[in-house]
């Protein structure tokens, strides 16, 4: 019974909490920043570690299996990185400090899934490697988040509206 209602009770918590911590009017780019690198880079990570490499697998998925993947996985990944996103600290040292701990957690949640019966490794990967994979991939996301937000940097918006308005004359 937990393996059937581990990911849609994860799914609910995680989107019930993206409501509650992040604001409306920043709703749908954290929600845009979640698909993309969240569901999407879950969906290309997962296609490279499982089915390239063979170091990851999904099992017991049940109703949930789609392609090898459970199909809760990505939409999962959307609200854990939008909550991310939220509370990112704009202090350079807490924010090394945030994205490393936030690689550790996942990590554990990794462990989590894995002792739960949903998912399985390689035993060299977890906790090592898995940590640097997670590490790298929480990097990423925040180098760019804020290469590319306009909820922090609410200049880029008016530097975009002055481009298209000076090209426009």
């Amino acid at each position: 019974m937990v393996q059937i209602l581990f990911y849609p009770t994860f799914l609910l918590m995680a989107f019930i909490l993206s409501l509650i911590y992040i604001p409306r009017k920043y709703y749908k780019e954290y929600f845009i920043y979640g698909i993309i690198l969240g569901g999407l880079g879950d969906v290309i990570i997962v296609g490279l570690f499982q089915n390239v490499f063979h170091i990851i697998w999904f099992k017991n998925s049940g109703i949930f299996n789609a392609l090898g993947q459970n199909l809760l996985s990505p939409p999962c990944w959307v609200f854990v990185v939008m909550l991310f996103l939220n509370f990112l600290p704009n202090r350079r040292l807490f924010l090394y400090l945030y994205v490393m701990t936030v690689a550790c957690s996942s990590v554990g949640y990794g462990i989590l899934v894995h002792n739960v019966g949903l998912f399985d490794y390689k035993p060299w990967f977890y906790p090592v490697f898995s940590y640097f994979t997670f590490l790298s991939w929480w990097c990423f996301i925040t180098w760019v988040f804020l290469k590319t937000n306009t909820i922090r940097n609410p200049n880029k918006v008016n530097n975009i509206k002055l481009k298209r308005h000076s090209s426009n004359r």
